[in-house]
């Protein structure tokens, strides 16, 4: 069983590591720098896990353990061929005028960065408390499979329907997620630094919400670093003559996205992450005072 289960896909961490396949982080709480590997940083133990109520010793611990972190293993594979070709096609100075995503690939880039906003911590904790446990427990199905359960003494009913939620969020197994939809409906384009490297961050992708007539709010821009010299920008106004395109930015915007990560609510974007200690001074520096 996976125990470390990360919430930032360790590929997507190793495109922002130096030679020596490290990256430097620097904690917003404790306003300190660290070195790590991917490995090392952005996970939790059991994170995706439920554990079952009243454990009963023949389901074992937790409720069909290590399926969601399996269900993302399968999908890192499909993300990182096309963000690796993308990075590719983006830092190609040959390619200014290329389309960059084929069209069967453009579903997948949505669902990858659908992925990124849902599978964080911080995203779990609101689809925990927007959960109607109580209201769902009132539904006359629901109410037969508790009493089969019981008779049966397979375990609580809270710990199956906690599992069945995040398993609709955070797969699309179920058709569950309206986030894919809503991000295929955007523009995009690809921003490519000339000079100056791009951050990420424990949250890697900031955003803006909309409130929309079919789903509620939404994201209506949404940016995301891919590698130090390449992003991702999804806004309706794009034109669609630039969109899945790539646009090269100057330094003075780079940083202008760079500390953008650093508006962002501390919880939900505590751990700031560059391929070098000098990118993410020159980030923090003006922020934070007597780092160490």
């Amino acid at each position: 069983m996976t125990k470390k289960q990360h919430y930032v896909p360790q590929f997507y961490l190793r495109n922002f590591t130096s030679e020596d396949n490290k990256l430097w982080v620097f904690d917003r709480v404790k306003r300190e720098y660290y070195c790590k590997t991917p490995k090392e940083v952005c996970y939790e133990k059991y994170l995706y896990e439920t554990p079952w109520k009243d454990e009963n010793p023949k389901l074992g611990k937790f409720v069909l353990e290590n399926q969601i972190e399996n269900y993302f293993a399968d999908k890192e594979g499909e993300y990182s061929y096309l963000i690796k070709r993308i990075i590719d096609i983006c830092r190609n100075p040959q390619n200014k005028n290329a389309l960059i995503c084929r069209h069967e690939e453009k579903e997948m880039l949505a669902s990858f960065v659908a992925n990124i906003f849902v599978r964080n911590p911080w995203s779990l904790k609101q689809i925990e408390s927007d959960l109607p446990l109580e209201e769902l427990k009132e539904n006359e199905e629901i109410q037969a499979i508790e009493q089969i359960i019981q008779i049966m003494g397979l375990g609580d009913i809270d710990s199956l329907v906690r599992a069945a939620d995040k398993k609709v969020w955070l797969t699309e197994e179920f058709d569950g997620s309206r986030l894919t939809p809503r991000i295929l409906k955007m523009n995009y384009m690809f921003l490519v630094s000339q000079k100056g490297a791009f951050i990420t961050s424990s949250f890697p992708a900031i955003y803006q919400l909309c409130d929309t007539e079919e789903d509620g709010l939404m994201p209506s821009n949404i940016y995301l670093s891919i590698h130090p010299q390449v992003s991702l920008l999804y806004n309706e106004d794009i034109p669609k003559t630039k969109s899945n395109r790539l646009k090269l930015v100057d330094e003075e915007m780079v940083c202008e996205l760079n500390s953008a990560y650093l508006k962002s609510d501390v919880e939900q974007m505590r751990f700031l992450i560059a391929k070098d200690k000098e990118t993410l001074k020159s980030v923090t520096e003006n922020t934070y005072k007597n780092l160490k």
